[in-house]
């Protein structure tokens, strides 16, 4: 997660290249919120690409 930028989801070292849900090294508690991580990471990917 060091190599993205928080703001954009968007890779730091590779302009364009961006990265959402579980391919992004995070870890939550069960129930539901992989799942959100997924709707929001690719909501606020989509909003910069």
């Amino acid at each position: 997660t060091d190599e993205l930028s928080s703001k954009t989801m968007e890779a730091k070292k590779q302009p364009g290249l961006y990265f959402i849900g579980e391919v992004v090294d995070v870890t939550g508690w069960l129930g539901g919120y992989n799942f959100q991580w997924a709707w929001s990471s690719g909501w606020v990917a989509g909003q910069y690409c």
